[in-house]
């Protein structure tokens, strides 16, 4: 490991997202997953529309999240949904997924999201702690940009942002 670092991304790192989470999910979740039906241009459709960064070892992308913006649960203000969080697996571990989300939440923040929604696939029920360990609560009422009818229902996850 040398210079760990994120940097934003932006639309036209949707080539470089899509085939860095296509890389680290392969494997780890069902191949009915909607990450295997992603292209280039939905990436980059929702950099444009929320955000991402990557999480770069010196020059080389080991990890990487995006988040777009959904109304909040209850007609509350403006919220965001953390998506495709994840790392190689050479350099999990380490807590990197922490500072990916950490810098998501910035972000969402940043553009005025009052809290952060996300959902955990049925075959990744681990992340379930992980993401309880940052703050996130269950919710079983959170309703996914993306939804998949090709798998079980995951589980929805919900974090206010206060001061």
């Amino acid at each position: 490991m040398n210079a760990i670092a994120i940097r934003r991304a932006s639309p036209a790192d949707g080539v470089l997202i899509e085939g860095l989470t296509r890389t680290i999910w392969t494997g780890r979740v069902s191949p009915d997953s909607t990450v295997f039906r992603e292209t280039s241009d939905s990436v980059s459709a929702q950099l444009a529309k929320g955000g991402g960064v990557v999480l770069m070892d010196a020059e080389t992308p080991i990890g990487c999240g995006r988040w777009v913006p959904v109304p909040g649960p209850d007609g509350q203000g403006p919220w965001m949904e953390v998506k495709r969080i994840g790392v190689l697996e050479a350099c999990r571990k380490r807590g990197f997924g922490a500072l990916i989300l950490a810098a998501l939440e910035d972000m969402g923040r940043a553009q005025g999201a009052e809290g952060a929604q996300l959902a955990v696939r049925h075959d990744q029920v681990r992340l379930l702690d992980f993401y309880a360990g940052l703050g996130y609560v269950l919710a079983d009422d959170v309703e996914l940009t993306t939804p998949n009818p090709r798998s079980p229902p995951p589980t929805g996850m919900r974090k206010w942002f206060r001061d």
